[in-house]
């Protein structure tokens, strides 16, 4: 079972990369980590000096564990101030994830909006989201999560949010954008608490605004250290669910913003 690190570092090789068991989701690879390691490929064909603005993501097909993938990268157009970066990760021929990434050098304005104070409590505080052999995706390992409010999965919750905190439980170093982007995305869909027996959920689309990434932060954030999530279902009809979510540090910063369009499989 190897950690996020490990991969993050092995993709930067270039060489094809095969991820162990532990970072599967029943039948692909946990989704933030495929956005994670397409982000890695950006950084190491196009380094930027200029911090990552937004993400968006694409789940085209599923990525098998224990298989080789590899990664592909292109400028979309490359300007003054702000660049557009696409990166996809192929198997067996076909592309399995595919994100663009926004880039952007900040600029003296005189618009200034802060966004409103939260006050998250206690850091870790809550019921903590076990692994369960055959019940929680395995990639379950490698993160720690803490229910504050909302429903746990197939737990048919009145609720329609989720609030906790979440961080990696083998992480020996700061985290960067990369590692922020799959740390977002290991929450259980907001949709799954709303069901009474399991079925499967997956998103389709992801978008992800970095409103202060990690490697602009004055003070860097430990690989340790315990962030706030906050999700809200939107609207949901059709199989189709339309979330948001945002993201702070401890002490109430806000860090990112995160909009997904998940498919539920409740009745097939």
């Amino acid at each position: 079972m190897k950690p996020f690190n490990h991969y993050n570092e092995l993709v930067r090789t270039g060489e094809p990369v095969a991820l162990d068991a532990s970072w599967g989701q029943g039948k692909t690879t946990f989704g933030g980590m495929s956005a994670a390691l397409a982000l890695a490929a950006i950084e190491r064909d196009h380094p930027q000096d200029a911090p990552l603005r937004s993400i968006s993501v694409h789940f085209c097909g599923p990525l098998a564990t224990d298989a080789e993938f590899t990664t592909s990268t292109r400028v979309l157009r490359a300007g003054r101030s702000i660049s557009h970066i696409s990166a996809e990760i192929h198997q067996n021929d076909a592309c399995a994830t595919s994100i663009t990434a926004c880039y952007g050098t900040p600029r003296e304005s005189d618009v200034q909006v802060q966004a409103a104070e939260v006050a998250p409590g206690e850091p870790g505080a809550g019921q903590r989201l076990p692994y369960i052999a055959g019940m929680t995706p395995e990639f379950v390992r490698h993160i720690d999560f803490s229910y504050v409010s909302g429903g746990l999965p197939f737990s048919g919750s009145k609720d329609n949010h989720i609030h906790g905190w979440m961080r990696f439980s083998d992480c020996n170093s700061d985290l960067t954008s990369v590692h922020l982007v799959a740390l977002i995305d290991a929450w259980p869909p907001t949709t799954l608490q709303k069901l009474r027996k399991v079925a499967p959920c997956a998103s389709v689309t992801w978008s992800l605004e970095l409103v202060a990434s990690p490697e602009s932060l004055d003070t860097p954030l430990g690989g340790d250290e315990w962030l706030w999530y906050e999700a809200q279902i939107e609207e949901a009809h059709g199989g189709y669910a339309h979330t948001t979510a945002r993201i702070y540090r401890a002490d109430g910063l806000l860090l990112a913003l995160s909009r997904q369009l998940v498919t539920v499989y409740d009745k097939r």
